[in-house]
């Protein structure tokens, strides 16, 4: 019997798997995130790696660079591990919120759509700041709450429901039978950098991702860059993250 892959909520055959991911490419958000890394930086981890794309990427950029991708999920990992079996390993079962490495072991850390994902975002970002060297950078990106288009259907929708009673909200669940795959904090750039912030981090910059198709939506984008559907925020680590939540 040919091994079998899950992805996305459906089973895929070994070729079918092979043509959904190697035929991506790197988008503008891991682009930007590449372009943020530090020649300095020796130690690299990308948590929730999902598939290895990125992965594949970083290590041939900087293959002198000591790279760790991470996943809880074990159906990711078998996928990267395939996809890309000259890497394979470099891509680890890793739990955020109990990352199996010493304290200040890391320079860099890759945090790219993941924290939307979290019941306990304040808990995985105290357990990456651990991980982290002091002055140790953590790269994060997430979906923006002001992507034109999801204001656009959120105005759409509050329209609709002054004359249509009992318009219920949709939930962001992608797939119901993938355990992960699903929205449920939505951040904007100011409450992400504070729950950074007291969790021992300082600002270096942020970012949008300009990811337009069609001359309107670039031209929107390049104009109001804030619209764009994906924020990249890098911050360093000044101090140790306090134990408690409060």
């Amino acid at each position: 019997m040919s091994e079998t892959f899950f992805a996305d909520g459906e089973n895929l055959s070994a070729q079918e798997a092979k043509e959904k991911f190697l035929s991506f490419s790197i988008g503008k958000r891991q682009e930007k995130c590449l372009e943020l890394i530090e020649l300095n930086h020796q130690f690299i981890i990308d948590l929730g790696c999902y598939t290895g794309l990125f992965c594949e990427a970083l290590q041939k950029k900087y293959p002198e660079k000591n790279i760790i991708a991470g996943d809880y999920d074990d159906n990711n990992l078998k996928i990267a591990r395939f996809i890309y079996p000259h890497i394979s390993h470099l891509f680890k079962k890793i739990n955020v919120y109990q990352i199996n490495y010493d304290k200040d072991y890391f320079d860099c850390v890759i945090f790219q759509d993941v924290i939307e994902h979290l019941e306990g975002a304040a808990n995985a970002i105290k357990e990456i700041n651990r991980v982290l060297k002091q002055d140790g950078v953590l790269i994060i990106t997430t979906p923006s709450p002001y992507y034109y288009k999801d204001l656009v259907n959120f105005v759409k929708y509050e329209i609709i429901r002054k004359f249509k009673k009992n318009l219920k909200l949709s939930s962001v669940v992608f797939f119901d039978n993938v355990e992960w795959n699903r929205h449920v904090y939505c951040w904007t750039p100011s409450t992400l950098y504070t729950l950074l912030n007291v969790n021992g981090f300082e600002y270096v910059m942020h970012d949008y991702c300009q990811e337009g198709q069609g001359l309107f939506s670039k031209l929107l984008l390049y104009i109001c860059p804030f619209l764009s559907p994906t924020m990249i925020l890098k911050v360093k680590k000044k101090r140790d993250a306090e134990g408690k939540i409060v």
